[in-house]
Formats: structure tokens, sequence, C-alpha cells
């Protein structure tokens, strides 16, 4: 699923920095969700809690990011949208559209429309080597990195959003740069300034592939 990405213009900064996780443990957000497209705020709303909890289990920003910035296209960030809006079991479900519905529905149960069960799902296929694998139509077709070391990672979003997209997502269509730049835009958005641009040194994804992804 490909959703129009949001104006970035619009952006209000939120400094949500990793030392204030404990404080807001007690502040728990409610999940924005149903079958329909979030608007820009509903979608900070939701953002916020990604990293908060995704942050809590040590990912870094940066790879939280390139999942937003993946989320954003796939669902708005919804954790409880259907693929084009239709309740279909072979279709796409959630935040990172499942496909089918029932490979994430059959692992969580009775609990399964529930946003932390989402991530709880994407935390398992990390420790489970699950869901991240090789893509022929990639750019780059084997994966630079684990699953386990894309959470821990501090390349810059842009490329981890990419990633996400080739090894993990595997859509049809690998060239899509707006997720990318939704991933940088989450990245200020949460921290409060833009990422580092990307260097040779830091990242792991050959120069070319930037002249033609970014």
């Amino acid at each position: 699923m490909i959703i129009t990405p949001f104006n970035q213009s619009s952006i209000i900064y939120y400094n949500v920095s990793r030392e204030t996780f404990a404080e807001k443990e007690g502040l728990k957000m409610p999940w924005i969700g149903g079958n329909r497209y979030l608007s820009q705020s509903e979608m900070e709303n939701n953002a916020t809690i990604v990293w908060n909890y995704l942050g809590s289990k040590g990912w870094t920003l940066n790879a939280v990011s390139a999942i937003l910035g993946n989320m954003q296209s796939e669902s708005t960030i919804n954790p409880n949208i259907w693929e084009s809006l239709t309740v279909d079991y072979s279709r796409g479900y959630g935040l990172v559209q499942w496909t089918p519905a029932t490979k994430y529905i059959d692992w969580a149960g009775a609990d399964w429309e529930n946003g932390d069960k989402e991530l709880d799902r994407i935390i398992y296929e990390v420790d489970n080597g699950l869901q991240w694998f090789s893509n022929p139509n990639a750019p780059i077709v084997n994966p630079p990195i684990s699953f386990k070391e894309f959470t821990t990672s501090t390349e810059p979003p842009a490329t981890l959003a990419n990633y996400f997209l080739w090894y993990y997502e595997h859509p049809a269509d690998t060239i899509q740069p707006i997720r990318a730049e939704q991933a940088n835009a989450w990245y200020e958005y949460l921290s409060g300034k833009p990422p580092e641009p990307p260097t040779g040194k830091q990242s792991k994804l050959p120069i070319w592939a930037y002249c033609r992804l970014f």
C-alpha cells in the first residue's frame, strides 16, 4: 500500500530524547486507529508511541525513523488499517501491512487489534530472523546488515529506510525515495534536529546507490 506523504512543512517539533523514556513510562499515549487514513497529527501521535516503545527496547532513533518512514507509506502509521480499506484476510493489514493479514493475526491471537502487539510482532521477527531477506529487485540484492543490526544502527535514517523497504517490505517498485524523505522528517520531528548527511565512511550503502536513490 502506498499512501500520499504528509506535508513536511506542517511539522511541529517535539523533542523525545532517549533520556525521557523512564519519565514517559507512566504517560502511556493511546493508539489512534481504525480502517481509514490518518491525519498528520494522528500520525505524529502514533509515531511517538512507536519511538517510545521501540526506543525503550534499545532501537536507535535512526532505525525507528526508518521504519516510520515506511509505515507512513504502508499504513499512515495506523495499526488497524486494511490494504485499500478492504477487510480481506488474504491482503495486507496493520502498521507494516503484513500480507496475508493472517501472518500477523494468527500469531497475535485474540488481542490482534492492538498496536503494541504489532510492535511485539516486529520484535519477534527480529529475534527469530523472520521477514528480512535478499531482494533480487533491489539495487543491492543481499542485505548489508542483519535485521538485528538494523535495530541498533546509526546509519542515516534514509539509508535504513531503503534497507527496510528492500529487505522487509519487498515491494514490486524498489525505488521509492519518498520513504527515505519521510524517515528524515520523522527523525527531525522526534529529535528536533535534522539527521547528519550520509558519508561513505558512515554507511554501508555504496556511493553510486546514493546518486540513484537520493
